[in-house]
């Protein structure tokens, strides 16, 4: 009887990760990293959290809706292409030719674009790389800071309507719309989490991010496949879940409810400082080993944290204010509740019609 090394196993599944690589876009972590980071986050969450929003049925809505914008990729539609592709990763090797940093990035998206535009492409050629776009660059952490907002938009809702009573809406209208806008709030959890998850993934922050691009003084691989090795094949390999992942868990981090910014930023500097150890370990073996193993796990964990703080702070943020209240009422414009019935006058049995209401004391 024949058996399989452990480094032609290892040839094997890299085989297999480039033709999963030529059968479609690859993502930042297969669907069950997702999941995984999703089911941490949440779990991460401290117990002044209020219950819907760790209950497994927010769990289940949030680890689906996890993966739906690599879901979007399945739809080859120009504009959807446009709008989504280059949300999900940040080659910060390309900002220095537009006179950027991770440091100095702009907080908000178009100005980032006009940063862009202001450099002409025909200008840059680094490390081999050929002139790109102003879409090649990537927009992860405007993808994490918006998301951010729409989470903190979804909570307040939620937030408001559980304040309004009888006189403003019928509770049987109310609840029905709590439990779609509690829906909303799951799916923005869910969404959020994709593009953390893409941050904490070393390949999402890199020009290198289907093998090693440019010069390669080092011999590191330059199989485009590299990438969906990464995504799944390794964290399948090391068994990787929710369970598993425990003693690399980190506590929940504290952030600044106005500010997503820094550490959707910071999570993309960890990252990006990962990507040639990551190539490293899988140049000498170690990626299958304990060292490969560790170092997957604190970038699953890293990400999951970072989604717990941010699930946290947007909670803070969403805090309704009067005026958010009243304007909410104002322009919902909700059908007034109906009048209360009116009790029918007693029957007079004499007189076949309704008696006459009366008073205490004696008539005249």
């Amino acid at each position: 009887m024949t058996t399989t090394s452990r480094p032609s196993r290892l040839a094997a599944r890299f085989v297999a990760a480039v033709a999963l690589f030529a059968a479609g876009p690859a993502s930042a972590w297969n669907a069950p990293g997702h999941r995984t980071v999703t089911r941490i986050a949440i779990a991460t969450l401290p117990e002044d959290a209020p219950e819907w929003l760790r209950s497994e049925t927010a769990i289940e809505a949030a680890t689906y809706q996890c993966y739906e914008p690599d879901r979007w990729r399945g739809t080859p539609l120009p504009a959807l292409k446009q709008r989504n592709d280059p949300d999900h990763y940040l080659d910060v090797e390309l900002l220095a030719a537009h006179g950027m940093s991770l440091a100095t990035l702009p907080p908000l998206r178009y100005p980032f674009v006009a940063q862009l535009v202001r450099t002409p492409p025909e200008s840059t050629e680094r490390r081999g790389v050929i002139a790109f776009n102003s879409a090649t660059v990537g927009f992860l952490p405007y993808a994490i800071s918006e998301h951010y907002a729409l989470l903190v938009s979804s909570f307040n809702t939620v937030r408001i309507l559980e304040t309004l009573d009888a006189d403003v809406v019928a509770p049987e209208a109310r609840d029905r719309m709590l439990a779609t806008a509690r829906q909303n709030a799951w799916r923005e959890m869910g969404q959020l989490s994709h593009f953390v998850g893409d941050a904490g993934q070393p390949l999402h922050t890199t020009i290198h991010h289907h093998g090693w691009t440019g010069e390669n003084p080092h011999g590191y691989t330059t199989e485009p496949g590299f990438h969906a090795y990464v995504d799944g094949a390794i964290v399948s390999h090391h068994h990787l879940d929710g369970s598993t992942l425990r003693p690399w868990c980190k506590p929940l981090p504290m952030y600044d409810p106005e500010d997503a910014w820094t550490p959707a930023i910071e999570l993309i500097g960890r990252s990006f400082s990962g990507v040639e150890p990551l190539y490293r370990l899988q140049q000498s073996g170690a990626l299958e080993g304990d060292e490969g193993r560790d170092f997957i796990a604190d970038r699953l964990t890293d990400a999951a944290a970072v989604l717990a703080g941010m699930y946290w702070a947007a909670w803070q943020a969403s805090a309704p204010t009067p005026q958010q209240r009243a304007d909410f009422i104002r322009y919902n414009e909700f059908d007034p509740p109906p009048a209360p019935p009116v009790d029918p006058a007693p029957i007079d049995p004499a007189m076949g019609a309704p008696a006459a209401a009366t008073t205490s004391g004696t008539t005249p």
